[in-house]
């Protein structure tokens, strides 16, 4: 599997309520809500790398091993 974020390798574990969980070398572990996960699916939205790399940063440092990333995180762009 590809990662949602940076699109590198990753593997993948089924997640909550239709969601993916992530292990990403680049993006580290991280998890994608249902809803996120399909508007990225159908192409509708798309993550902005920087700005979800530094989210997922910070989130680990408040103390979330693998942050969980909802369709209202802000993170999610129009693709090009």
């Amino acid at each position: 599997m590809r990662c949602f974020i940076c699109n590198g390798n990753a593997t993948d574990t089924p997640f909550t309520h239709g969601g993916i969980s992530f292990d990403c070398t680049g993006c580290g572990a991280y998890s994608i809500s249902g809803t996120a996960l399909h508007l990225c699916q159908n192409d509708l939205l798309a993550f902005h790398v920087e700005r979800s790399r530094e989210w997922l940063a910070e989130r680990r440092e408040e103390g979330e091993e693998r942050p969980i990333i909802y369709a209202l995180d802000d993170l999610l762009i129009l693709p090009r």
